[in-house]
């Protein structure tokens, strides 16, 4: 594995992956350079240069993206074993990073703890992670 790390996004029992939907909403450019510092995140991980990465609480981390005018964050957290987990993105319009999105991607690192993208059970039973989770 050479030091490098490997990526994964969560999923939500509907199989929605809303870091991936972030990407894919951007336009061409935009998404491609996002995807271009994910991939380093990748090679880099925890060496990846503090002013690409910052740790907004003990387990959330964000990765900046600057393109022009425009800022994008990617939110994520380490597992053991070299794993990055992607949890969310958004365009940055304000100078902090707001709370509503660090409470998501908090959200969403409890739901892969718990359930690491394998959901199993009824889509009732899905539906109503889903209905906790607000999403």
């Amino acid at each position: 594995m050479n030091g490098e790390f490997s990526i994964e996004y969560v999923e939500l029992p509907n199989g929605r992956a809303p870091a991936r939907e972030f990407v894919d909403s951007l336009d061409d450019k935009a998404a491609a350079r996002v995807d271009a510092f994910i991939e380093r995140l990748r090679l880099y991980g925890n060496r990846m240069q503090g002013k690409f990465v910052k740790k907004l609480t003990g387990d959330i981390f964000e990765l900046r993206i600057k393109q022009f005018d425009r800022i994008f964050r990617v939110l994520f957290f380490y597992q053991p074993g070299m794993l990055i987990v992607i949890t969310s993105g958004f365009q940055k319009k304000t100078e902090q990073t707001p709370h509503a999105e660090i409470r998501k991607a908090e959200q969403l690192r409890l739901l892969w703890m718990k359930h690491r993208n394998r959901y199993t059970g009824s889509q009732r039973e899905r539906d109503a992670i889903l209905k906790e989770l607000g999403l």
